[in-house]
């Protein structure tokens, strides 16, 4: 088993209710649900940054410096030249 660390964290009375009515309805405990909320977040963020990396990426080997040149391009595109 991995070694574990406690996390005590406080919440506002609407957000307890709502994590306890959720691991209530998913029979898990507030730790276990915490757990798997935490997880989920971390792994969104990180494939956000993997997007946002891409889309930089892209928009540089496209040429996109800015708004104004992405409107030229769009407005070229449009035009089909």
């Amino acid at each position: 088993m991995s070694e574990r660390k406690i996390l005590n964290i406080s919440l506002p009375e609407e957000l307890y209710s709502a994590v306890q009515d959720m691991a209530d309805a998913e029979n898990k405990t507030k730790a276990e649900l915490t757990r798997e909320i935490i997880r989920e977040y971390i792994t969104k963020r990180e494939r956000w940054a993997k997007i946002r990396k891409w889309g930089e990426q892209t928009a540089e080997d496209v040429g996109i410096t800015g708004e104004d040149t992405l409107d030229d391009i769009i407005h070229n595109s449009r035009k089909g030249t």
